[in-house]
């Protein structure tokens, strides 16, 4: 249900922008397709990388089941990694003077990441918040509180929107555990 939200949203938008100069559809199309694969091959490294029993559910996009013996940390891990990709690669993108704010691959890769973790909120913790099925739902069988991890998403992307339409150069920086998310902003530098 949440790819369809998500292809439904992505469309919409795709094709209801008027924008007042010539914009690449495909490049827009393609850097949403890349936030689409970095989410999902997170969740496929992070598995590889601790050696944790994963497959990909047949037929149902991307989505991935683990083994019964898997751990709650484990299982937190796996969850968090598509999501925390996201993040991690909006701040790269917005931290790097180098990457160009206006590419419409860059516009794609962001809306991507932004609309996505908006509807993870919708999805897991709204509309369908017991089928321990989303990220979302399953960092919070694992232990971390959804409401905290909904707040932060909704927040970050927020955040997100505003320097990437203001192409503001204010750095965040995040670290979780499995019992606390802090999230902050450089103000000072020296």
């Amino acid at each position: 249900m949440r790819n369809k939200l998500l292809l439904l949203f992505l469309t919409l938008l795709f094709f209801s922008s008027q924008p007042a100069y010539a914009f690449d559809y495909l490049k827009f199309a393609l850097g949403i397709g890349s936030g689409y694969v970095i989410h999902e091959a997170a969740h496929q490294a992070v598995a590889d990388i601790n050696g944790t029993p994963f497959k990909w559910k047949a037929g149902s996009g991307g989505t991935w089941v683990s083994s019964s013996n898997t751990t709650d940390s484990e299982r937190y891990e796996l969850a968090s990694a598509g999501l925390g990709s996201q993040i991690l690669s909006s701040e790269i993108i917005l931290n790097s003077k180098s990457i160009p704010k206006d590419s419409e691959y860059v516009i794609g890769m962001l809306t991507f990441n932004v609309v996505n973790a908006l509807i993870y909120v919708v999805s897991d913790g709204i509309m369908y918040p017991n089928d321990n099925h989303g990220d979302i739902e399953v960092m919070d069988k694992a232990g971390l509180d959804k409401d905290y991890v909904s707040t932060f998403l909704i927040v970050h992307s927020l955040y997100t929107i505003y320097r990437a339409y203001y192409k503001t150069d204010i750095p965040a920086y995040m670290t979780m555990s499995k019992n606390e998310i802090k999230v902050g902003v450089t103000i000072l530098r020296w």
